[in-house]
């Protein structure tokens, strides 16, 4: 049985990461063929595993490595050499380099590409699962704010950025989660042989999975699973299609948020001046039960992001039978077949978004079948088992030496 590390940064930190970790776990552990071992990351600046500038007392020392547990399994976890400096945190350190000596193969799940540049050049072949690009991810962060701290965090974005080019021509296999990145990887690495594939993660369709009369709740709800407090997910976008709603659809159907931070004190202030506060709920952090039925019971997902890597919610959602309205932000677009399966919005328009609402919201049997058509196509092509064989086939072509 070979040998597979799973890298992961801050592994149980929550949000998204972390729920493609689970999967690629998942996979690895389903296909029977490989062994494997958990490995996080720091991510934080001043994480007491990590040798630190502002911390003498850590210098001579160097980087730890500290044991927990996740998913019911052991992981290792791995500070950083001065890791103040963000561009440090993605640099090889003796001890991680140590721990991956006899693994035969290196699979990193992240975000953004510079996580990779830890493993590489160890001599054994490494895959990296990404979402998108930080100087994508951090747009709209960088250009809106202003200050000595703001311009400091758009230098290390910049330094990053060259770091997420560097990894992903150095990596031998490149799993994306969205057109395109692929686009953007493939330009990248023309004239080099990689293992490059469209392989987003899948859901497990037999925990979210329909239910009977999710149409004909007394207590109807849109519903919006994120970080809410990340100014990405745009929250304030959906608050402003759910005020353009009809007075007498909003009287009927509420807002339902829920995730792990809720909206921003201006997000509050924005519902009650629009008097819509008693129509919109907050759910924090739900259980994984409860986040299902919630789900299972909502009328219509709506996702108003300005970026999204993928998108797992929707996933979620469209196993549900549930169907999603969801800004054009990136990996939405590769999901959903905009009119058949779901809608897809433009950019910051509220209007467009509540007018998808209304209808879904209106017209019971289109809900109904858009919902079937959206659980369909989780089924053709994002449950996990079939989503997770692209994994496994990357790792033995690989561990082959073929692409």
């Amino acid at each position: 049985m070979k040998k597979l590390a799973l890298v992961v940064p801050s592994l149980t930190n929550g949000g998204g990461v972390p729920a493609v970790a689970r999967f690629v776990k998942d996979a690895a552990l389903r296909s029977g063929r490989y062994e494997l071992k958990l490995i996080s990351l720091c991510m934080a600046s001043t994480e007491r595993s990590s040798r630190l500038l502002c911390q003498p007392s850590t210098w001579l020392r160097g980087p730890q490595a500290s044991m927990g547990e996740w998913e019911g399994l052991p992981f290792t976890h791995v500070g950083a050499n001065f890791g103040e400096l963000e561009f440090q945190r993605y640099r090889p350190r003796r001890v991680l380099t140590e721990l991956l000596a006899d693994f035969d193969l290196v699979q990193v799940v992240c975000g953004t590409p510079a996580w990779a540049n830890t493993v590489v050049g160890l001599g054994k072949p490494v895959a990296l699962q990404v979402a998108t690009r930080a100087v994508v991810e951090r747009r709209q962060r960088d250009t809106k704010s202003k200050g000595i701290a703001s311009w400091w965090r758009r230098q290390m974005t910049r330094i990053t950025d060259r770091l997420d080019d560097r990894a992903l021509r150095a990596v031998d296999g490149i799993q994306v989660e969205n057109l395109w990145m692929l686009e953007y990887c493939k330009v990248l690495n023309a004239g080099r042989q990689l293992n490059l594939r469209y392989a987003p993660p899948g859901v497990d369709t037999r925990l979210f999975c329909p239910v009977a009369g999710r149409l004909d709740n007394p207590s109807p709800y849109i519903l919006c699973v994120a970080r809410l407090s990340d100014p990405r997910k745009n929250v304030e976008l959906l608050l402003e299609a759910y005020a353009l709603l009809p007075a007498a659809l909003r009287d009927q159907v509420k807002l339902k948020l829920a995730g792990s931070s809720g909206p921003s004190e201006s997000f509050w202030q924005r519902a009650a001046a629009l008097g819509l506060s008693e129509r919109i709920e907050f759910v924090v952090k739900p259980e994984l039960a409860e986040l299902v039925q919630l789900y299972q019971h909502a009328c219509v997902f709506a996702l108003p992001s300005d970026e999204e890597g993928l998108g797992v919610v929707i996933l979620e959602a469209m196993a549900c039978n549930v169907p999603v309205v969801s800004t054009r932000s990136g990996g939405p677009d590769g999901i959903i077949t905009d009119g058949m399966d779901g809608f897809l919005t433009p950019l910051d328009d509220a209007a467009a978004m509540a007018e998808r609402l209304a209808r879904l919201i209106q017209d019971k049997p289109f809900n109904a079948e858009m919902g079937r058509r959206a659980r369909a196509t989780i089924e053709a092509r994002y449950a996990e088992e079939v989503a997770g064989q692209a994994f496994v086939e990357m790792w033995d072509s690989l561990l082959q030496g073929r692409v």
